[in-house]
């Protein structure tokens, strides 16, 4: 057994160092005056007498703080206590979306090390070992998210003495393909006609407000008829995506929509209703509406146009809501208090004004 000593004013550190058959097992034990004993465990005697002496070197510059939580803590066991606390905090998809990610980043040899022992490298190996395996680059830069985002709060939230490894290492470059997607002439009209005769309680409704109002499927889901004015035409929103409530103005094609409705029992304007649900008949709606394209195509001889009513989503319709308020005349700063949009560009990748409908306005 060897003995080492280092010594301070403020604080001894000790180096125990004990031979188990072949191998070392070097035990470092500090002291520090005000702090628990703190014990740390290395295979070499050299990591051990670097670790003892950067100790003490931050011991007298006032610099040492307690790492033995990030020590102890793994990748994974934080990234359970990040899904448990963390994740159900976030609005529509993402709670889901973060488990999902955080269920494949344990998978791999990097969820087993501390917090405390994470590199730079090992992000990196991490990233590398994705890519080999063709996951879609954009994917990878999402789970590299969520690991900064751990290591934040970690830092942040949990008080522990960290660096952010990811920051330290380049994340896959992504060529974000926005959608621009909006209805072609005669496609709401189809659409609407599938609705109306299909068993869709309020579907049509719903589409016909989104197109009116560029509201969201979950702040068209959550209305309730206490946060409606009819007679001032407005729809206030209390809790919406991006954490600020707003107040929508209603044209009067949207108020008479409303008023068609009838009024439920639990004050709500749709009723319950899951937002998933809607989205699948709402994309039943579209097949369907398709097929009838395709019929009357056939009956008078047509070829039919291999767009229309395809890769048609529900969101799409915020993107045609949006874009149809700009073309009745209003300004940005008028359409971002309707939408919601808070900077300049969110604004501009919901906005797509067909070329030829400029160029009437210019001289």
């Amino acid at each position: 057994m060897e003995l080492l000593h280092f010594c301070s004013n403020e604080a001894g550190v000790v180096a125990t160092i004990k031979k188990r058959g072949q191998y070392y097992h070097v035990r470092v034990r500090v002291r520090v005056r005000g702090y628990p004993t703190i014990c740390r465990s290395f295979n070499t005697h050299a990591d051990a007498t670097a670790w003892a002496r950067r100790t003490e070197t931050e011991i007298d510059r006032g610099e040492w703080r307690d790492r033995t939580e990030a020590e102890r803590t793994t990748v994974r066991k934080a990234l359970d206590k990040y899904v448990q606390e963390v994740s159900p905090t976030k609005k529509g998809k993402g709670c889901a979306n973060e488990t999902s990610k955080a269920e494949v980043i344990k998978r791999y040899p990097i969820s087993k090390l501390s917090l405390a022992r994470v590199r730079g490298a090992d992000v990196a190996s991490y990233r590398n070992k994705r890519l080999k395996e063709r996951c879609r680059r954009n994917t990878v830069r999402l789970e590299l998210v969520l690991l900064s985002h751990l290591f934040t709060i970690a830092r942040t939230e949990w008080s522990m003495p960290l660096t952010n490894p990811v920051a330290e290492i380049r994340r896959p470059s992504v060529k974000l393909d926005k959608r621009k997607r909006r209805l072609r002439p005669g496609e709401e009209d189809y659409l609407l006609l599938r609705l109306r005769a299909s068993r869709a309680k309020y579907l049509e409704e719903i589409v016909k407000l989104a197109l009116e109002t560029a509201m969201r499927r979950s702040e068209l889901l959550m209305l309730r008829w206490e946060h409606i004015d009819i007679q001032q035409r407005t729809a206030h929103l209390p809790d919406t995506k991006n954490g600020e409530p707003r107040t929508v103005p209603l044209s009067t094609s949207a108020v008479a929509i409303l008023k068609s409705l009838p009024r439920q029992l639990d004050g709500s304007v749709f009723g319950a209703r899951d937002p998933t649900n809607v989205s699948q008949t709402f994309h039943a709606a579209v097949l369907a509406a398709r097929s009838d394209y395709e019929r009357n195509c056939d009956k008078h001889g047509i070829k039919p146009d291999t767009k229309f009513l395809t890769d048609l989503h529900f969101h799409d319709l915020r993107h045609e809501g949006t874009s149809r308020l700009f073309e009745r005349g209003l300004d940005v700063t008028e359409v971002a208090a309707i939408t919601g949009h808070k900077t300049l560009q969110q604004l501009k990748d919901y906005t797509h004004l067909p070329a030829q409908n400029l160029a009437k306005k210019l001289a």
